[in-house]
């Protein structure tokens, strides 16, 4: 008949044993973990496949240098500073997300950072006499969303339609600029025919 192993080694065997399932506790725990952290972004870019579903990117492509809404802010530091990629301007301030990020030092989810009463679009951050909102106009590439209407046809009007389709207009929201109305080309009054109609007999 077999004696029984002395204590020490019940003991030794006893903490051999727990330590090998506490290395394998600790070892599921971190597998488990970084599964989670892969669930939360699939691709690596550092946007949470959430984030990236919401507004319409690709979860499972690394897109975080891209710009989609051409502001000049790349989609992680979209994600970073809470803006949305899909609108150049999240605050609607008048100012695009990148210039208020690299070149206004303004806040673009706040339209007046400073509140001063002052939409940051229309403020002048480098005291050179043009609006934030304007600074950059010369070299912006106007994306031009699709029409949501059927352009007029000739015949609706007298004549072809020749509206500003296709140009940029940053400024309609500037109600406060140096052009007045009376000032505007004619172009822009062609298309609003506000007289009465001739009186019938």
């Amino acid at each position: 008949m077999a004696s029984p192993a002395p204590k020490s080694i019940r003991t030794k065997a006893g903490r051999l044993t727990a330590a090998a399932l506490l290395l394998t506790i600790v070892g599921l725990g971190s597998v488990m973990a970084s599964a989670s952290a892969a669930g939360r972004d699939r691709d690596g870019d550092g946007m949470p496949n959430r984030w990236e579903v919401r507004y319409d990117l690709n979860p499972n492509r690394a897109n975080a240098k891209g710009d989609k809404d051409h502001d000049g802010l790349r989609n992680r530091a979209e994600f970073r500073h809470g803006t949305d990629p899909t609108d150049a301007d999240t605050d609607d301030d008048g100012a695009d997300d990148g210039d208020e990020v690299h070149n206004d030092d303004t806040d673009p989810t706040d339209v007046d950072s400073d509140d001063d009463g002052v939409v940051d679009g229309n403020e002048d951050s480098d005291d050179d006499g043009i609006d934030n909102e304007d600074e950059d106009d010369a070299d912006e590439v106007c994306v031009t969303p699709p029409p949501t209407d059927p352009a007029p046809t000739a015949g609706e009007h007298g004549d072809s339609d020749d509206s500003d389709a296709g140009e940029c207009d940053e400024d309609s929201d500037d109600g406060d600029d140096d052009q007045s109305d009376d000032d505007q080309s004619d172009d822009d009054d062609a298309d609003d025919d506000d007289s009465d109609p001739a009186p019938t007999t």
